[in-house]
């Protein structure tokens, strides 16, 4: 009798055992799942904000070389934010928080539309709205990690392994020197 406990005991445990490893191995299997998704959904996200940034990055550096250039209109002041409202509306389900806030200082243009029929920016205000738009460009830069970029060949230079550090710059040399041709 003795026998069959300790062979019922034995198939218990690995009864157990088993099903033990194998919820772990599920659970885990599960968690990889999730963090591939996620970091495809990522990558997507990024490669579609990079796009939607270009766009609006160019329109805002524009304006802010026209203001800089002369004195603005309220028609220039409307057209170009006719032309944000836009690009906002299409993009703006892309913008992370960040972005987001900075973008809402573009909306106080709409005090400036606003006010009496003769219209001109005084100094200040041109200060002021230049400043709102470089916090968006700059927003839009730190969000797509613009500033955190590294220049791989000042990584590779960098390395204290001369002869592959040689190799790849080399390379690099070759493919830029091709690209000139």
């Amino acid at each position: 009798m003795e026998d069959k406990i300790i062979i019922s005991l034995i198939s218990f445990l690995g009864i157990v055992f088993s099903v033990t490893l194998s919820f772990i191995i599920s659970k885990y299997q599960n968690k990889l799942e999730i963090i591939r998704i996620h970091s495809e959904f990522i990558g997507q996200l990024y490669s579609e904000r990079l796009k939607a940034y270009l766009d609006i990055y160019n329109l805002i550096s524009g304006f802010i070389k026209i203001i800089k250039r002369k004195r603005i209109t309220k028609e220039e002041l409307i057209v170009f934010y006719e032309e944000y409202s836009i690009l906002d509306s299409k993009y703006g389900v892309l913008f992370s928080h960040t972005t987001l806030r900075s973008s809402q200082l573009i909306k106080k243009i709409t005090d400036l539309i606003s006010c009496k029929e003769k219209f001109e920016l005084s100094g200040d205000q041109e200060i002021e709205l230049i400043e709102k738009l470089g916090e968006v460009e700059t927003s839009m830069k730190l969000e797509l990690g613009i500033y955190i970029y590294r220049d791989p060949t000042r990584i590779i230079k960098n390395l204290n392994i001369p002869k592959i550090k040689k190799e790849i710059l080399d390379n690099i040399d070759k493919k830029n020197e091709t690209k000139r041709i």
